[in-house]
């Protein structure tokens, strides 16, 4: 089986673990995210986890898949065995730094051996009960947070004026607000498929004064491009 962009996560997908993660914590940094497989629920794990500055380990039994997904910028590293992929994450995880490490194996293997060893991740994507019991936190599927999906793009020239775009966005949204980290991180981590696509969820008021600046930026001609926002499902 090809590992090509269809199979890769909606970004709406990628955003929602991005927002359920900084559901526990808006500052990730030094935390230690723990999924199983990279189907389209565990790479979004793994890319919202970067782009919410934390760290991830991977397991995934298809080593075809994980060097694949590593191509497609969902992970950073792929290694063979656990004491490769704690060398990697010790550090980063020390330094406060966002890092997306995949480890190919048998699911219930790893996890044992991560239990024998006493490597404790903060947050799961699926339980277990030891890790649990330990203080590991589960990570919530999305639910309705109320706010309303909006997507842009611009008609043309997207990597020069996507970023005036995003900073229209980002000013309409709260300064202190995870989702900021968001907008402005997710360009950088979330690999080629994404690079002309951008996807936060806003207030009706926030989504208002974005799309407001935007047409006044297009009459002015300060916006000399199409530019494309969708707003709901």
């Amino acid at each position: 089986m090809s590992f090509g962009d269809p199979e890769l996560p909606e970004l709406s997908l990628i955003y929602a673990r991005f927002a359920a993660l900084t559901s526990i914590s808006a500052d990730l940094g030094g935390l230690l995210l723990l999924y199983a497989g990279l189907d389209p629920e565990g790479m979004a794990a793994a890319m919202a986890s970067n782009v919410a500055g934390a760290a991830s380990l991977g397991i995934e039994r298809d080593g075809s898949r994980a060097k694949q997904a590593l191509r497609s910028a969902v992970c950073d590293f792929v290694v063979n065995n656990l004491s490769e992929a704690l060398r990697i994450l010790k550090n980063e995880i020390r330094n406060h730094r966002a890092v997306s490490v995949v480890v190919t194996g048998e699911i219930e293997a790893i996890v044992s051996e991560m239990i024998a060893r006493g490597v404790q991740p903060d947050i799961l994507t699926f339980p277990v009960q030891q890790f649990i019991e330990r203080g590991a936190r589960v990570l919530a599927k999305d639910g309705q947070d109320g706010l309303i999906p909006v997507k842009w793009e611009a008609g043309s020239e997207p990597l020069r004026w996507l970023p005036v775009l995003d900073e229209m966005a980002i000013a309409s949204l709260k300064t202190a607000d995870v989702r900021v980290r968001w907008v402005r991180a997710a360009p950088r981590y979330l690999g080629r498929k994404f690079a002309d696509k951008r996807y936060v969820r806003m207030t009706q008021a926030e989504m208002e004064r974005f799309t407001s600046e935007i047409r006044r930026g297009m009459t002015t001609e300060d916006i000399p491009v199409e530019v494309f926002v969708t707003h709901g499902d």
